[in-house]
């Protein structure tokens, strides 16, 4: 049976807020004003908090036209440092299991200006007893940096790129300060700007131009001020893939040594980096009946660039000529335009020269890992630069041969929670109707100016993910009930 399907659009509006009208009543009219007053009253009075526990609050100032407001997330509310939390609401979550509903929030009418004042309390109950979930682990996706002033990507949207190196440590510390027990990058952990520093307004060292270095060590340099501000998160590792705007700046050998990305040289003597990582033990219970008999967790990460033009030898890269093989048949722009999708429609817009797809041997390990979490009684996430669900986000995203890796996840939904992807900087969701496999892709740091700082924890349940996501990042609560079918059967919901 199919499982039902939510995205989560980047493109959401936010209720606007209601309008009151002042009109003239009658005796009788006001006097059942007056009742029904009284009963507002009660239930703000229930709804009440008391002040020393409402630290963090945003006002939202009612207009007499209200206009819809963009967001990513039900609720969002401002740190005393800045920083801004997202929740997104779980009422339906909780209603399933017969939990119950607690208010999150209350309002307060402010008389002199007509606005409302909403109020976030400390945190989102996931649970119904005081239980920690099994696993808990941090989530970065494109943060870019590179030392030039703020500018914008080629279809208009702002970009921080210096901010997002402080956002970076920023989350490195909160991750540090919650032990999380790794830490995923999604790719793109510099930017492709880079290279050419001087054109997009910064500068080159003097002592290095003076030494004769190019202004590609910018690339090199960079990355290692990133993996500075990352360093204050020691409690785990930290499992890295890569992007396209890394292989702007280097080299694969090089990103395997300063990523720790264990690279490996196939037949083809082409490198490629793929590998997986397991946690063996999960966290301390408080409550039994929450995670009993934790399994263990396998981070699997891909390399959507295994199949690509970028740093891949045009003379001698067999890959490098089925990429431009794949670009000339699909892309009437290329290699002119080879970045433009201009012209394409649908799913075809994923044909452009900074996308990339995933090579035979790469699908044939992907399935091998399965294969064994499934033996040994783990549960999978897959975690890519690329997103691999066509409706997880913008097509222009999307690995070129997603449904290769696609039909792999679905042939192991018993093992598979969710698929984890970046690239598309605006984020999205989908549940797989075939699978119930979660496929989200993250929310760029890039893209939040200071100081909102966007990145991710992710809490794994037995029967649940949890997504707290900080600053632009959406938050959510993924059910794992596809995980209680049977080896290659579905459940009805």
């Amino acid at each position: 049976m199919l499982y039902g399907s939510t995205t989560v659009s980047p493109y959401c509006l936010s209720a606007p807020l209601p309008t009151i009208t002042a009109v003239a009543l009658a005796p009788t009219s006001m006097k059942c004003l007056f009742f029904f007053l009284v009963f507002l009253g009660e239930i703000s009075s229930a709804f009440q908090t008391p002040s020393s526990s409402l630290s963090r609050q945003t006002t939202i100032t009612a207009m007499a036209k209200p206009t819809p407001v963009r967001r990513t997330s039900s609720l969002a509310y401002d740190n005393n440092d800045g920083s801004k939390e997202n929740y997104h609401r779980v009422d339906m979550w909780r209603k399933r299991r017969n939990l119950p509903l607690k208010p999150r929030y209350t309002t307060t009418a402010l008389s002199s200006s007509a606005s409302s004042s909403i109020t976030q309390l400390d945190e989102v109950e996931n649970s119904a007893c005081n239980s920690k979930p099994m696993y808990t682990f941090g989530v970065l996706a494109d943060i870019q940096y590179a030392p030039i002033p703020d500018g914008h990507s080629y279809s208009g949207n702002p970009r921080y790129y210096q901010h997002a190196k402080e956002a970076a440590r920023h989350a490195a510390i909160h991750f540090q300060e919650e032990q999380v027990q790794c830490v995923i990058n999604l790719g793109d952990i510099v930017d492709g700007k880079c290279a050419d520093v001087e054109k997009w307004g910064g500068t080159i060292d003097e002592e290095k131009k003076s030494d004769g270095c190019s202004s590609s060590s910018v690339g090199h340099d960079a990355i290692d001020d990133v993996l500075e501000a990352l360093s204050p998160y020691n409690a785990g590792r930290i499992l890295h893939t890569y992007g396209n705007h890394e292989l702007y700046n280097l080299s694969r050998f090089e990103l395997g040594h300063k990523l720790s990305i264990p690279f490996i040289r196939e037949p083809t003597n082409e490198l490629v980096g793929y590998y997986d990582h397991v946690l063996h033990e999960p966290q301390r219970q408080h409550c039994d009946d929450d995670n009993a008999n934790p399994w263990k967790l396998r981070f699997v990460v891909l390399d959507s660039y295994d199949i690509c033009l970028l740093d891949r030898c045009a003379e001698t890269s067999k890959k490098r000529q089925a990429a431009h093989e794949i670009l000339s048949r699909h892309n009437p722009n290329y290699p002119e335009q080879e970045n433009s999708p201009e012209g394409l429609v649908g799913l075809s817009r994923r044909f452009v020269a900074f996308n990339g797809g995933v090579d035979t041997p790469q699908l044939e390990w992907l399935e091998s890992s399965m294969q064994s979490a499934r033996e040994n009684g783990e549960k999978v996430i897959i975690c890519s630069h690329q997103p691999i669900h066509p409706q997880s986000s913008f097509t222009t995203c999307l690995i070129w041969n997603y449904d290769d890796v696609l039909s792999i996840v679905r042939k192991y939904s018993d093992v598979v929670i969710a698929s984890f992807s970046g690239h598309a900087h605006k984020g999205g969701y989908i549940r797989d109707e075939e699978s119930g496999v979660h496929f989200r892709t993250f929310e760029a740091m890039l893209e939040s100016p200071c100081p909102i700082r966007t990145y991710a924890f992710v809490d794994v349940w037995k029967d649940r993910l949890v997504v707290r996501g900080m600053g632009d990042c959406f938050s959510d609560v993924y059910d794992l009930d596809h995980l209680e079918s049977k080896v290659g059967t579905t459940v009805a919901k």
